[in-house]
């Protein structure tokens, strides 16, 4: 399990945040501190707002109304009623409160915005952030309610009534606190009813934090920007990277569990078409496929072990006829039981007596694989034989059609003897196995282009207007700052423009949305090719032997069938959308927030769609024993084991397995197992 808590400390600039810090403070409770560097230079900002009030200067937003009001002069004296009015009548959400960690992400986002020094706030204004960060304090941000420009209004209203200590807005109330679904030490679940009244007294007492006063431009500088949903996007991208190495190895122990040909992962292969994603996927297929019997050797133990069950059906259903020969019959068949149940305790044992009967002269001009073809059919061949002798016997006995059922078993594991070890080997498999490396390296070069341009946002200055303090040397202190400020210059450094506008995160939300539902698209096709009895490679229809009677894994793969069904619906881009609000002044806007959240529903659903086929591999893996998947995908069958997880032998409900695996893979722990054993994965 990933540390519940972090003992890094992460200082903020406005400059230099990254994904991973996002992660460590929103879930890992990192401390967070501001840079003095940013506190210089917001100092700086503020002296240049505060200068433009006194004037009385017509600047947006601190002395206008907003949106279509922007041409609304207020008085210098009521700039502190405006900012409080702004916040109070945008506070309009809905919807259930943001988890913790988004909650977390989206005030750490806030504060280093504003730590980049151009949005004309007090130093108290991010102090007071950090400070409710570093006590674990979070407020009521409901999910809806956001165009994604003017930025996440409405959401980050209700984050500003709370530092403003109105009672209208809500904080957390702390009741419990536990390991959430990701492995993250974190509150119970955050219900709106379970969230408490800001007010002044409350801050103080409880929390020991001192509400503040909004002053001019402050209220604006809060509300106006892409924090919500670069926040949720953010952590949804962090989530994804993780998903898609936990496929690759859900995939190679679908590879396994189907006895795939492993040439499409080989390396010159995808050194021809050198995608930098492409090449990742293959190379962590070829790793956690390493060292496996099960595809290195020619024996299809899933046929051999039908076979041998089917000869026990026979025996079963061997009645007596009167027939002389019947008893004859029966101890044939317990014979042929008695030799494959020798051959399945020590098939490679076999194998090599096999091998020992080819001539070295014919030894000398086969391959290995070739060898051990051969050896394997020399060591099945007294069994084929003996079937095939029964079940002439069986057509000669008087009273043969009370043998029926017996024969026609014998008929099927002649059929299956001959699938356990094919003349030739399957050239390719079907494109869910073949082309996984095509798919997922696709989506990593995706989740790449997202990183880099989220990164960029995470740095950025998204609201309006923005201030660009004139330069003096830093030696000059604030004091000697302020009293060189001119009007002129202070007007001169504000810049009115549409940096609020999420379009930029709107598309990566909609880009790796598209992405992830591809995981789970190809994913839900493993799990179909896995429990369908024509094309699982001799593998028991639906994973369960006397399947009719047994449902084994037929249902499963309905929830994976759905859920990847409900994606389709939701990769819709919401950035495609766009309505005019404010009086037509706002006439665009991104969607930004809503396609932030469709991304994460997605990325939850083939969460669980990857568990699915995880639970599906580990079941269709014990009908290739007593062979032996690699060390890595073994290690992770362990872990399943470990963690509670059986095998079906009749059915049972399984949604509690289903649930075990799918926080293993949200905490990291599949891909980990792995790792323990092979060494790191390419991210």
């Amino acid at each position: 399990m990933r540390e519940s808590f972090s003992n890094h400390e992460i200082v903020i600039d406005g400059l230099s945040l990254s994904i991973e810090d996002v992660v460590d403070v929103s879930r890992r409770r990192a401390t967070v501190s501001l840079s003095n560097e940013a506190r210089r230079r917001m100092e700086r900002c503020r002296a240049v707002v505060d200068r433009l009030v006194e004037s009385g200067t017509k600047v947006y937003g601190l002395t206008t109304g907003f949106g279509s009001k922007r041409d609304v002069f207020i008085d210098p004296q009521e700039a502190r009623e405006l900012q409080r009015n702004l916040i109070m009548s945008h506070a309009c959400g809905v919807g259930a409160p943001l988890d913790e960690d988004q909650a977390r992400a989206t005030m750490l986002l806030r504060a280093n915005t504003l730590a980049r020094g151009v949005s004309g706030v007090r130093v108290e204004v991010v102090d007071l952030l950090l400070l409710m960060l570093n006590k674990g304090v979070y407020p009521y941000i409901p999910c809806k309610g956001s165009l994604g420009a003017s930025g996440d209004l409405a959401p980050l209203s209700h984050l500003a009534l709370v530092l403003m200590g109105h009672p209208a807005g809500k904080l957390y109330s702390k009741r419990c606190e536990s390991i959430n679904s990701r492995g993250y030490r974190t509150v119970e679940d955050p219900h709106v009813d379970l969230f408490i009244s800001s007010t002044a007294d409350v801050l103080r007492g409880q929390f020991g934090i001192e509400p503040i006063e909004l002053m001019a431009k402050e209220g604006l500088a809060l509300n106006n920007g892409t924090q919500m949903m670069t926040a949720i996007g953010s952590l949804t991208l962090y989530d994804s990277e993780l998903l898609v190495r936990t496929a690759e190895v859900t995939c190679a122990a679908a590879v396994e569990a189907l006895k795939g040909v492993t040439d499409a992962f080989s390396e010159r292969l995808h050194d021809v078409r050198p995608f930098d994603g492409q090449r990742a996927s293959a190379a962590n297929l070829r790793t956690l496929l390493e060292g496996s019997d099960i595809l290195a050797l020619p024996l299809n133990m899933a046929w051999f072990t039908r076979a041998r069950r089917l000869v026990e059906q026979a025996l079963l259903y061997a009645v007596d006829s009167g027939s002389s020969n019947f008893d004859a019959i029966r101890r044939e068949l317990q014979e042929i039981v008695e030799m494959m149940l020798a051959i399945h305790g020590d098939p490679v044992d076999a194998m090599r007596r096999g091998a020992d009967q080819i001539p070295t002269s014919v030894r000398a001009d086969l391959m290995p694989r070739q060898v051990q073809l051969r050896a394997f059919q020399i060591a099945l061949a007294p069994i084929l034989k003996r079937a095939q002798a029964v079940y002439r016997e069986m057509l000669s006995v008087e009273h043969e059609e009370q043998l029926a059922r017996s024969r026609e078993s014998i008929a099927q594991v002649l059929d299956a003897l001959e699938k356990a070890v094919p003349k030739s080997p399957r050239v390719q498999d079907d494109y869910s196995l073949r082309c996984m490396p095509q798919v997922a390296g696709a989506v990593r070069q995706v989740l790449a282009h997202v990183r880099v341009n989220l990164t960029t946002e995470l740095n950025s200055a998204t609201d309006n207007p923005l201030i660009f303090p004139p330069i003096l040397p830093d030696s000059v202190d604030i004091e000697t700052y302020r009293s060189l400020l001119t009007v002129p210059q202070c007007v001169d450094a504000v810049s009115s423009g549409g940096n609020f506008h999420g379009e930029m995160v709107a598309f990566l939300m909609d880009y790796l949305a598209v992405g992830i539902a591809e995981i789970g698209n190809i994913s839900e096709r493993r799990v179909a090719h896995l429990t369908d009895g024509h094309l699982n490679n001799g593998l028991p229809s639906l994973l369960i032997w006397r399947s009719g009677l047994n449902n084994g894994f037929m249902i499963p793969q309905y929830t994976a069938a759905s859920l990847v069904s409900e994606n389709k619906v939701l990769t819709h881009p919401a950035s495609v959308d766009s309505i005019p609000s404010c009086e037509n002044t706002e006439d665009h806007v991104s969607m930004g927030a809503i396609a932030a959240r469709k991304a994460r529903s997605i990325l939850i659903n083939v969460e669980h769609v990857v568990a699915i086929e995880l639970l599906t591999c580990f079941q269709a893996l014990c009908f290739r024993e007593p062979f032996r998947p690699g060390p890595a995908i073994r290690a992770v069958m362990q872990h399943l084991r470990d963690a509670g997880v059986t095998p079906v032998e009749v059915d049972r409900p399984l949604y509690p397995d289903m649930d075990r695996v799918v926080r293993l893979l949200r905490r990291g722990e599949i891909v980990v197992a792995a790792e323990n054993t092979v060494g790191p994965l390419t991210r």
